[in-house]
């Protein structure tokens, strides 16, 4: 960052407004003074020559100052800039890595289905077969919604069905397919152009190999919404229509492009280690690449960044704010963590300097009564009054640079809350899929519907679940009469054959109509989890043979604790000091999680905010007060993923809080 603006301090200093206000104001008073100083000293030769140079030290003092705090208005506004939108390509390549580590579960688990099994295995298929087959699929879809199309391939790459397609394909034996099926044990992540999608265009593949106990069988392909997906993400962190975000791939090769910016974007863009400047069509744009950061050791596609580009001219905007939310914080030489001590000292040199440039004025106006000099007085006046003007330049200039980094602060830690609670939603929204979806799963439908219930083919399959989802603390099966009849965990078999309890949102789940619907239980301690507060979901099983017949249920119990508290800790700032802290809370305030041990689970944290603002506008940030600390706080309410507490009829609104110490 530093030789970025270092290599283009000169440019900088033009386009940002501000800087190039006090700039030019701060030199043409020191010329104005210059050309005064000029006058006294020709017509003032009684005055004592040391008045004439103390007054150049002064102004020479001053020209210094200004250069300093010129340098620092440069590197502070720049800086403010590149961080703004690091700070977003780095939520966005999370926030995406995040979703992808979820879809290499899914693909894991989808090639273990055993009606893929056996729809693989025929040698001939019917159209009831692919009928259901594609019901199976469109039902997968249609929970996991961010998928848009469905492949089974044989080992030999013939096409044996695609869910966008029933018409007749040629076999597909690509790259990413011959490396499914040569490491059985793993996922293929591939992003190109295929012909498992003939429209010409790169998507994102997920693919897994299909075995019949050892034996390779086939290939399984989900296909993910990329573009949907990247679009949603970008346009909830850009603020600025004219930045446009994208993702690159190693090669540097960009991978989206909204269609608003046209031919705006290359084709190309380098993957710089620090911010530099790329020229494309004529226009220089700040360019600000940052890798992710692995999730739960997957580190997402090679070599994948995101970038923004900023045409530089955009470091002329000024935006207006309610400046009336400094008034409820301390003095500037008070909140060392937001303001830069040099900035401080710059100011405090100013003050020291007119100071002096006073006294000295007062010795000449002595001097020159007693010289009977009165044509030095007016030059003596006017250089006071441009010695305070200057002095008065400075506190403006850095009252303002206060200011803009105070409403960056507030703006990135709204964002950061905004991210908490989004990847909250995201996160649940895929616990509501998996209940539904595992619901669904043929063994164990077929196992609990047999007489007697085949416990150990149900626990067999819960476990293969819970290895490739390492977000829950039990999976469990109970039977119609709510008795649990297998789980997950050595540890949960202890309740083999006890009751479940009516809290855990059993009973709403045994009286699901919908294969689309599912329950969720209030976030209350669970004995399944340590009793400790948790949410679980639940998911009607349904007998295969009478599909409208529920014969029981599948429960999730989502590790809160964990998951909750890694999220929180995530999304402050990775150098925060220990005072930083993050809070999710449900609308009345008590605690789900906290980053650190502050506040405790079922504790009441609700600050006193204008919460019909926070409703109407979704989140929000401000200078507040807690005990003896001053925080800059941004607080989000939950808004749903797709239509996760959207369209599905579940609300559980969530608040997200950051605070960082200023």
């Amino acid at each position: 960052m530093d030789s970025f603006i270092s290599a283009y301090e000169q440019k900088l200093k033009q386009l940002i407004s501000d800087v190039n206000y006090y700039d030019k104001n701060l030199k043409s008073l020191s010329d104005w003074w210059g050309k005064i100083a000029l006058i006294g000293k020709i017509n003032s030769l009684d005055v004592a020559a040391t008045i004439l140079e103390d007054m150049d030290t002064a102004r020479s003092s001053f020209h210094e100052l200004q250069d300093r705090l010129i340098q620092k208005l440069v590197y502070q506004h720049a800086r403010k800039a590149i961080l703004h939108h690091q700070s977003r390509c780095q939520m966005a390549i999370d926030v995406l890595i995040r979703n992808l580590f979820e879809r290499t579960a899914d693909i894991g688990f989808l090639s273990s289905d055993s009606a893929v099994i056996n729809y693989i295995l025929q040698d001939t298929r019917s159209a009831d077969d692919v009928v259901a087959m594609r019901q199976r699929m469109q039902d997968y879809v249609d929970k996991y919604t961010v998928y848009n199309d469905a492949l089974i391939l044989s080992k030999h790459g013939d096409v044996l069905f695609q869910l966008s397609s029933d018409r007749p394909q040629p076999a597909i034996y690509e790259d990413c397919v011959k490396q499914a099926l040569a490491a059985p044990d793993d996922f293929v992540e591939y992003f190109g152009p295929s012909a498992m999608r003939q429209d010409g265009k790169s998507h994102l593949f997920y693919l897994h190999s299909v075995r019949d106990g050892f034996d390779v069988i086939g290939v399984v392909v989900l296909c993910f919404r990329f573009r949907n997906e990247i679009t949603t993400i970008f346009e909830q962190l850009s603020d600025d229509d004219e930045v446009p975000y994208v993702i690159v791939n190693e090669k540097g090769e960009v991978l989206n492009q909204l269609r608003k910016h046209g031919d705006f974007l290359p084709k190309y863009i380098p993957n710089p280690d620090r911010p530099s400047v790329l020229t494309h069509n004529d226009t220089e744009m700040l360019l600000v690449s940052t890798p992710g950061n692995p999730y739960q050791g997957y580190p997402g596609p090679k070599g994948w960044r995101a970038c923004a580009l900023m045409p530089m001219k955009g470091f002329a905007k000024r935006l207006e704010r309610d400046t009336k939310l400094l008034d409820s914080l301390p003095p500037l030489k008070e909140l060392p963590r937001l303001f830069s001590n040099d900035l401080l000292d710059i100011r405090t040199r100013s003050t020291l300097i007119n100071n002096d440039l006073e006294l000295i004025v007062l010795n000449g106006i002595i001097t020159a009564a007693r010289s009977d000099s009165a044509e030095f007085m007016p030059v003596l006046e006017a250089i006071k009054g441009i010695g305070r003007d200057i002095d008065s330049m400075f506190a403006k200039s850095i009252e303002s640079l206060f200011s803009t980094i105070l409403f960056s602060q507030l703006d990135e830690v709204k964002l950061q809350a905004e991210l908490a609670v989004d990847i909250v939603d995201r996160n649940l929204y895929e616990r509501a899929n998996d209940c539904r979806w595992w619901a669904q799963n043929p063994s164990i439908r077929e196992a609990l519907a047999e007489r007697p219930v085949d416990k150990a083919k149900i626990t067999q399959t819960l476990r293969f679940i819970h290895r490739l989802y390492t977000v829950y603390h039990e999976l469990y099966v109970y039977d119609k009469e709510r008795h649990y009849v297998a789980l997950s965990t050595e540890e949960g078999q202890q309740f083999l054959g006890a009751k479940v309890g009516e809290q855990q949102a059993t009973g709403q789940a045994l009286e699901l109509k919908d294969i689309q619907e599912y329950s969720v239980s209030a976030f209350a301690p669970s004995d399944l989890y340590h009793h400790q507060s948790t949410y679980i979901y639940n998911g009607a099983i349904r007998d295969p043979d009478a599909p409208q017949k529920v014969i029981g249920g599948i429960g999730i119990v989502f590790d809160a604790f964990v998951e909750f508290q890694a999220i929180l800790r995530d999304v402050l700032p990775k150098h925060h000091d220990h005072e930083a802290f993050a809070v999710f809370t449900d609308e009345q305030g008590r605690v789900i999680s906290c980053s650190d041990d502050r506040y405790a689970v079922h504790d009441v944290f609700m600050p006193d905010i204008p919460l019909d603002k926070l409703k109407s506008q979704g989140s929000l940030a401000v200078p507040y007060r807690l005990g003896e600390h001053h925080y800059l706080m941004g607080v989000a309410l939950s808004q749903g993923y797709r239509e996760f507490k959207k369209q599905d009829g579940y609300r559980a609104p969530i608040l997200a809080w950051v605070l960082l110490p200023c």
